[in-house]
């Protein structure tokens, strides 16, 4: 296993990547605030309040929106569950403390790349103190700090102003869609419940920013938006289908910039295939169009045309899919490269899943020049959050169904503090579910967040 070391032994490109890289972005706090049975509003149709379970991403997080605090709300208080470790019986994971003293090994100097966090929300400390002993220094940790609505993308930009090793992303979560709501709800086009002046803001900051990633973006069932969309309007389906439309615009975005994605996906993978399918169909479709018309550039083929559709790479955050999703995911890769490769493994069956999982751990490398998907884990999403031994065991095997050259580390935290022992807590979650080495581990992630980061070097397809 090669390791990738600090000070000397850092390659040329390594520290190329690290000044390219900047980032920001997300703890998702929930909010509930109350307002009119009749509001009159598109915007106040949506205020409505319930008492919801939180979302996966963020249930330990209590309170209101992560967003920037207004005057009014400043005298909040904000309630945060302290991380217990959870005892299974499925396998024990290195708390991010102790894997943080490994990797801070005077013998064994590790660059830790993180992958996804909201830093810049400067929310309350999860994991540590800020004197914590252990906190590596200037430079030992590559992160990207990830936006989720308009509301904040000043912000992230600032925050990962103040060093190189911090990479801006900005996007629209889907839980936030009720920030792009128009006033005007009396549209029969669902397109037009939304405002796309967003739209038109992302792609100037997208060409302003060279190292700007698009995230967070993604699906999510589980979103306070869906569950509590006015029902004179489409309620659950229409909430559904806005979520849908907006996540493939900022994809095809970051694909005509040729900029890597964060995808949030919760409870939506077959909704996540559905856009990755029909991106791919048009692709082909405008291809053969333009050949019939002679219109198009004969130097490029069709596998080629295809693959500009779609961004360089993109990161599935705190996967909670199955193995079988992830299979799934990897196979569509292999369709938009034209890798066409028939699968053993089919729904349902246990033993051929369980091969392709064994086949896959093995693996050491997996089409590593033309990487599209990688799968990223934290310990506060997959491990603190993930209370019961089934959900648990699929979730660990889905990281063993991987290749370990898809795998991030994230921290998936939102105080600066917190990152370097957030994305040590995320190393460790994939150490123990393999059964491998820390150290081995946490070099091999970092190395596939460094390709992850670095596919914003590649040139854009405007």
């Amino acid at each position: 296993m090669r390791r990738l070391r600090f000070c000397a032994e850092v390659t040329p490109f390594y520290v190329k990547t690290f000044l390219m890289i900047k980032i920001r972005l997300r703890y998702l706090l929930f909010a509930t605030s109350s307002s009119s049975r009749s509001p009159r509003t598109f915007g106040q149709l949506l205020s409505t309040s319930m008492t919801t379970p939180p979302c996966p991403c963020c249930a330990f997080v209590g309170g209101d929106l992560f967003l920037p605090l207004t005057e009014d709300d400043k005298t909040s208080q904000y309630s945060t569950v302290a991380h217990k470790e959870v005892v299974t019986e499925v396998v024990d994971v290195m708390s991010p403390a102790d894997a943080m003293k490994m990797i801070s090994n005077e013998d064994h100097k590790i660059v830790l790349v993180d992958t996804h966090g909201h830093p810049h929300l400067q929310r309350d400390i999860e994991y540590a103190d800020v004197s914590h002993p252990n906190a590596p220094e200037e430079g030992r940790v590559v992160s990207l700090t990830c936006a989720v609505s308009p509301l904040d993308w000043k912000d992230t930009l600032t925050f990962a102003s103040q060093s190189q090793f911090i990479l801006p992303a900005l996007g629209i979560h889907p839980w936030y869609l009720n920030d792009i709501l128009a006033e005007d709800n009396q549209q029969e086009d669902v397109e037009k419940y939304l405002s796309w002046d967003w739209l038109k803001e992302l792609e100037q900051q997208i060409s302003q920013h060279p190292n700007l990633v698009v995230g967070e973006i993604g699906l999510c069932k589980m979103a306070r938006f869906v569950r509590e969309f006015p029902m004179e309007l489409g309620g659950k389906a229409t909430a559904l289908q806005l979520q849908k439309i907006v996540f493939r615009k900022q994809m095809e975005l970051a694909a005509k910039w040729s900029r890597p994605v964060t995808v949030h996906c919760v409870n939506m993978h077959g909704s996540l295939m559905e856009v990755l399918t029909e991106i791919l169909h048009h692709a082909i479709e405008l291809y053969n169009t333009r050949e019939s018309e002679q219109t198009h550039d004969d130097a490029m083929s069709l596998q080629e045309f295809v693959r500009n559709k779609f961004p360089p790479s993109i990161a599935m955050h705190s996967f909670t899919g199955t193995a079988h999703h992830a299979q799934e995911i990897l196979q569509f890769e292999n369709e938009i490269l034209n890798r066409h490769q028939k699968s053993n493994n089919k729904r349902g069956s246990k033993k051929r899943m369980q091969a392709y999982a064994e086949a896959a751990a093995k693996q050491s490398n997996s089409n590593t020049e033309h990487c599209i998907f990688y799968f990223g884990f934290s310990h506060a999403v997959n491990h603190i959050m993930c209370t019961s031994d089934k959900a648990r065991r699929k979730g660990m095997e889905a990281v063993r169904a991987i290749p370990l050259d898809r795998l991030l580390a994230e921290s998936d935290v939102h105080n600066p503090a917190d990152v370097a022992l957030g994305t040590a807590g995320g190393v460790a979650y994939i150490a123990a579910a393999r059964g491998e080495e820390l150290t081995a581990v946490a070099d091999q992630t970092a190395i596939n967040g460094l390709r992850y980061l670095s596919s914003l070097s590649l040139k854009h397809n405007v």
